[in-house]
């Protein structure tokens, strides 16, 4: 422990001795314009709220990366592997060099979060200390961490559901007042079939869920919470701490309520991550941090999310005189937060945003709040029970011309939880519903589909919308229909399900004999077109990493055993489905 200290000491001595002697210069090129204005604005003595990006993740990289690769979730692995990122992991997944961030400790108020996917802290600081932070030589950028104040429409409180349709024979559940807006989007054809989202992990970024004793909330599998606002795990209110959670409990309500007779969400079978990022203390109005989020998207991404529903929306209204983004920011790719987005869907999240409650698009100039404007998020917006667009649904085209929203979902008149009392509902409104509406349909798919990855997904929601031949700004592609798209034929064939491994090891007395055993189902939807399995394995700690085939195997069969291996070889094991004229499916996964 004394010589760890020490060897700690004197690295930190080394490392300020090399900051310290790169100088400061007069001119600091490396705070943004935007930061610079704020200064100007605001003054030196406040405290400001930045972001400190670093030019390198320090030292011994191939170390790094094999303890990232070892630390990994085994559900965030499965994932990764789903879309195809076989190298397990990258530089994103590396941590912020701990020596950058012990020394920016000393010249900062307080340091809120570390995001590795950014190379970057968020402080609080004054401007001088962010002046001076600005010259050290391994900082590459300082810049302002924006807060949005998202609104949800203001519109006349309703006290009676949507019109209800009549419930038909041959629906099994009873969806009480909340059947209009599951019917819209044909999700009981999908629960009549046994589907309710199971085995799909989904993490709800809001402000918070106060009510999660509530008699259409309490069956939830809920597998972890993180209050980012306040740092502890309690995500219900909490007295003298940031955050409301009424907001909360109605979108989770919206997609996993389950008390037959008055609530049914989509995806009431799921399991879920609740992280608290937004502080809503007005019933109107939530103001929302950027770093939060990205730290509430990296904590999903470290615990194995399939899929994020966020009603996140950045655009402007910041709350502290921070400088707007404006309609020509939302390309995709300008916001911190659609930067954010970007990463996580390049490790195989879904992330499902509201398109924003601006309304109508002006003279080209969209409407859209970030991250939904990125091209790798289903961007929901909203309609009523009627199915035409509510006008205060946000509009595209994003700045670079593409079409947004994408899909549509109900947002006026959506039933769901109330956050007080534990049988009470409400009714509520905007995008912010619609979201967990089309989140909790992607999650029966991803259930029926599970080796699809999150933009065969997005394909095929958006393939069978209520109008995928004539997309337009205003409705996207338009209302989802989660039985068509579940069983859209986006593959001709496809891979073999619950494949896994296990190592086997024969005594012989004189030497033991290892074995891999790989089993594996056939996929019902394949029917009988598969001829054979063909089965490849990389070993994790060779140089090389390509997959070698090591069997083919007969369609009537279901196993292999794979002889001969060593006792600390590691293998990861892919198995792909071949029909009669050699076309292969997607592969699927799995790691000893």
């Amino acid at each position: 422990m004394i010589k760890n200290k020490l060897l700690k000491t004197i690295c930190l001595i080394l490392f300020l001795s090399i900051v310290i002697t790169g100088g400061i210069s007069q001119k600091n090129e490396k705070i943004s314009p935007r930061m610079q204005r704020s200064f100007d604005k605001k003054g030196h003595g406040e405290k400001f709220v930045a972001w400190v990006y670093f030019k390198d993740k320090g030292p011994g990289k191939l170390q790094k990366m094999e303890e990232a690769r070892v630390a990994l979730n085994l559900k965030s692995l499965n994932r990764r592997l789903r879309h195809g990122f076989e190298a397990l992991v990258d530089e994103y997944d590396l941590p912020v060099y701990p020596l950058y961030v012990d020394f920016i400790k000393q010249y900062v108020r307080r340091i809120r979060h570390t995001s590795r996917w950014l190379n970057a802290v968020s402080v609080e600081a004054t401007s001088q200390s962010l002046e001076m932070i600005a010259h050290f030589r391994f900082v590459n950028k300082v810049d302002e961490v924006l807060v949005y104040t998202f609104r949800d429409p203001v519109i006349e409180k309703k006290t009676e559901p949507a019109p209800q349709a009549t419930l038909a024979e041959s629906i099994v559940f009873d969806y009480g007042a909340s059947f209009t807006q599951v019917d819209q989007l044909n999700v009981p054809a999908l629960h009549n079939m046994g589907y309710s989202g199971r085995g799909v992990l989904i993490c709800m970024l809001d402000a918070g869920f106060s009510n999660l004793g509530h008699e259409a909330l309490d069956h939830l599998d809920i597998v972890a919470t993180w209050d980012f606002l306040n740092g502890d795990p309690n995500v219900f209110d909490e007295e003298g701490q940031m955050g409301k959670g009424d907001h909360g409990t109605n979108t989770l309500g919206t997609i996993a309520g389950y008390e037959p007779g008055e609530l049914i969400g989509p995806a009431f079978g799921a399991s879920f991550l609740l992280g608290k990022t937004e502080n809503g203390d007005l019933d109107w109005e939530r103001h929302i941090e950027e770093d939060y989020w990205i730290a509430g998207s990296e904590w999903a991404d470290t615990l194995g999310a399939d899929i994020i529903s966020s009603s996140l929306g950045y655009r402007d209204r910041h709350t502290h005189g921070e400088e707007d983004y404006s309609w020509q920011d939302m390309d995709g790719d300008t916001t911190v937060v659609a930067r954010g987005a970007n990463i996580a869907a390049s490790r195989g999240i879904l992330i499902v945003n509201s398109a924003g409650n601006d309304g109508s698009s002006h003279s080209g100039q969209n409407t859209l709040g970030s991250p939904a404007d990125s091209d790798y998020v289903l961007a929901a917006g909203a309609v009523n029970s009627q199915g035409s667009r509510v006008r205060f649904s946000s509009e595209g085209p994003t700045a670079d011309g593409r079409i947004k929203p994408d899909v549509m979902a109900m947002g006026e008149m959506v039933y769901s939880a109330a956050p007080n009392e534990r049988d009470e509902y409400e009714l509520v409104d905007g995008t912010s519903f619609s979201c967990p509406l089309v989140a909790g349909v992607a999650a029966l798919i991803l259930e029926i589909n599970p080796s699809w990855t999150n933009q065969d997904i997005m394909t095929a929601m958006k393939s069978t919308a209520s109008q995928y031949e004539s997309p337009d700004n205003s409705n996207g592609w338009g209302i989802v229909d989660a039985q068509k798209a579940a069983f859209y034929p986006l593959k001709n064939i496809h891979a073999p399900l619950l494949f896994t491994v296990s190592r086997v090891g024969n005594n012989y007395g004189f030497f033991i004999q290892y074995m891999d055993r790989l089993t594996w189902a056939p996929n019902p939807r394949n029917g009988d077109q598969v001829v054979s399995y063909r089965v490849y394995a990389k070993q994790l700690d060779s140089q090389d990493q390509s997959f070698t085939l090591v069997a083919e195997v007969d369609a009537q069969i279901a196993s292999y055993l794979r002889r001969g291996l060593l006792e600390e070889e590691n293998f990861l094991y892919k198995i792909i489905s071949v029909n009669a004229s050699g076309e292969e499916s997607d592969p699927n996964y799995a790691l000893r």
